[in-house]
């Protein structure tokens, strides 16, 4: 294929709620062009964008996939993204690619949760928009309906794109000079049209709704038409986000100078190896460019060029800007930004903008099934780090698990399934471990800790008396106040050492000692057997008899959360909060017709809060959350986690 020019290129990402139709319409729209002899199906498994196994098992889009045309001596670039929320954030990168986002929406369904988080991402990322209504043909459908509800939920800029005078309207107030001419002449000629349509999709003013009823192929044509004629090209376009301070600063995409380039995807392949896709900003890349690494200072080696469509590649010898290209055995990961020179590496318009994916907020710790598999599976999760931004992966020293986090059960399920059939690992997935904390209630004093051994020649001896009592500080602090040399200071070192070898596993049920005050008051010693290990072990017994004594309690971690719902749904999850022994400490609206609720929460509570915000919100709510601090376990909960302590905490 021959490199095409920055003007003649159109990237375009397709999106909306699962089962909208977003994969028929993309099988359309490269039938059409020529691209494929047959058009695919979901339900058969043979489309092109739906190709990997899991994909075709569970018959819904897992990721975004690459697709490209040729129209009318254009280059379009088609990204189909995700619909099913456990896996949005493969949209966050395929819209990334693109300039114009098309969110199709069902005519009998009408606006669904998917279709207003794919606007809402398309906006965040200040994309042009155009709503594509398929399945009018079907029973209960209703276009009329649809579009009223399109321009209910997302405004006046919505129109429907054969109403002529309504979209000359609108597009002659994007610019004066097109106003004027409106005003003077009662309409827009055909270029003076296009120019307007383009000026409103990008600056938002502009959002145009097309009707492609049975998403077959002939419908399609006049929708080619409109991408080619009124889609921004890259570089008439917003241009690409820069990583600056304060944000909102693009550099304009441009087929001269040095080649820049940033990372928007990886797919990380066990047998092909890994494939990272490249948007090429400013300059052209060919086989011979060495491209350095913004983020690491290094130049990059990598093997093919390739153009994809699906699972089907191309090798090509140059890409110009604006262009996507996928590049074999790259060391970069997604987000890098690649330049063609160290001055350009060093200069403030080649680092660009990260994507903000959404943050894991489903968490199961991950169980290797086979005993030779251990070795496997570090490697095998890496991969799917670099691949899943929004995949997390903690291997927790202090519980002993491997923990990995997602947006939702079916989000892990995939991970699971892609260990064996990649990888060859098969795993299970259970809740992790929570680590609690213990301390004590009240002050205790006097406490004696002996140590006494004689085996024959030297012994062991050391004596300590010892206060304890709680403490604000998340750890223990040690103090000495020994009158008379009873302990010789020598051996203060090695007190402290035996109370922080005790605090590893506390006496209800072995978790972690914190907040508490040891003291060491007074002791004995012997001229000859009081050695270092004595004093630890005398350290030791007082700590275990201080604890008893010392009314012990366990302490849970509490999460900080924030948690994004619809304004009709704050009530019902103000209250799943309270009745998860959580506290809302606020509320603030964030627009769109959503709100934010600032709460904590224990730990504990949270385990499946991710399923149930899900289900109350139908997708449409999310959340972060962070641990803030440790609190007393209510005493009627102690029993229950005692009984329940893993060995971990106690062995």
């Amino acid at each position: 294929m021959k490199a095409y020019k920055c003007k003649n290129i159109r990237n375009i990402a397709l999106a909306g709620h699962n089962a909208s139709g977003k994969t028929t319409l993309a099988e359309a729209l490269l039938a059409k062009s020529g691209a494929l002899s047959k058009i695919g199906k979901v339900s058969e498994g043979s489309s092109v964008c739906d190709h990997e196994p899991e994909e075709i098992k569970r018959k819904i889009s897992l990721s975004t996939s690459m697709a490209y045309m040729e129209w009318r001596e254009h280059k379009i670039n088609m990204l189909d993204t995700p619909g099913q929320f456990d896996f949005i954030g493969g949209m966050s990168e395929g819209m990334r690619a693109a300039e114009t986002v098309i969110i199709t929406v069902s005519a009998r369904d009408g606006v669904q949760i998917g279709t207003i988080k794919a606007y809402n991402e398309a906006f965040k990322q200040r994309k042009a928009i155009m709503f594509v209504v398929t399945k009018s043909d079907e029973e209960d459908a209703d276009f009329g309906k649809a579009l009223a509800g399109l321009k209910e939920h997302f405004g006046n800029s919505v129109c429907d794109f054969s109403d002529k005078e309504a979209v000359s309207e609108l597009a002659a107030e994007t610019d004066e000079e097109l106003m004027n001419a409106f005003l003077d002449a009662g309409e827009l000629t055909g270029d003076q049209l296009i120019r307007g349509v383009t000026l409103g999709l990008v600056n938002g003013g502009l959002t145009p709704v097309v009707s492609v009823p049975s998403g077959e192929p002939e419908e399609v044509g006049v929708l080619l038409d409109l991408i080619v004629d009124t889609f921004p090209s890259p570089c008439t376009g917003r241009g690409e986000p820069l990583n600056t301070e304060a944000g909102g600063d693009f550099l304009q995409y441009n087929d001269e100078g040095q080649f820049s380039g940033f990372v928007f995807k990886t797919i990380a392949d066990p047998f092909v190896g890994k494939m990272s896709f490249v948007k090429v900003i400013t300059g052209s890349l060919n086989s011979k460019t060495e491209p350095i690494n913004r983020r690491t200072g290094e130049i990059e080696k990598f093997g093919k060029m390739l153009i994809v469509r699906g699972k089907k590649q191309e090798e090509i010898g140059e890409v110009c800007a604006g262009d996507i290209v996928t590049l074999t055995k790259l060391d970069a990961v997604t987000n890098d930004s690649l330049c063609g020179s160290a001055a350009v590496a060093k200069s403030a318009e080649s680092d660009f903008a990260a994507i903000l994916f959404p943050a894991a907020c489903f968490f199961r710790a991950i169980n290797v099934k086979g005993k030779g598999d251990e070795a496997k599976i570090s490697g095998a999760l890496k991969r799917f780090l670099e691949e899943d931004k929004v995949l997390s992966y903690v291997n927790n020293t202090e519980t002993r698990q491997r923990v990995i986090g997602g947006l939702g059960d079916q989000h892990l399920d995939v991970v699971v399934n892609k260990l064996k059939s990649k990888f060859g690992v098969e795993v299970e997935l259970s809740e992790p471990i929570i680590a609690y904390r213990e301390t004590i209630r009240k002050k205790v004093t006097g406490v004696e800790g002996k140590h006494k051994k004689q085996s024959g020649g030297a012994g062991q001896f050391g004596v300590v008396t010892m206060d304890f009592e709680p403490h604000y500080e998340d750890d223990i602090v040690f103090e000495e106040k020994v009158v008379g040399g009873s302990v010789p200071k020598q051996f203060f070192p090695a007190v402290e050492k035996g109370l922080r070898e005790s605090t590893m596993h506390g006496a209800l049920a072995g978790y972690p000692v914190v907040r508490i005050k040891a003291t060491l008051t007074d002791g004995k010693y012997h001229p000859v057997d009081s050695k270092e290990v004595a004093f630890i072990q005398a350290a030791k017994q007082a700590f275990k008899a201080g604890m008893k004594n010392a009314s012990p309690c366990l302490l849970e971690p509490i999460l900080s959360m924030k948690i994004t719902v619809g304004n009709n749904n704050t009530g019902d999850i103000m209250g799943v909060v309270n009745k998860r022994r959580g506290a809302v400490l606020g509320t603030v609206s964030v627009g769109n017709n959503m709100t934010q609720i600032d709460a904590e929460m224990p730990q504990a509570e949270t385990t499946d809060f991710a399923l149930v915000l899900l289900q109350m919100t139908k997708g449409l709510g999310h959340f972060t959350q962070e641990f803030t601090r440790y609190e007393p376990l209510p005493p009627n909960l102690e029993a229950d986690v005692i009984a329940n302590a893993p060995a971990v905490a106690v062995d």
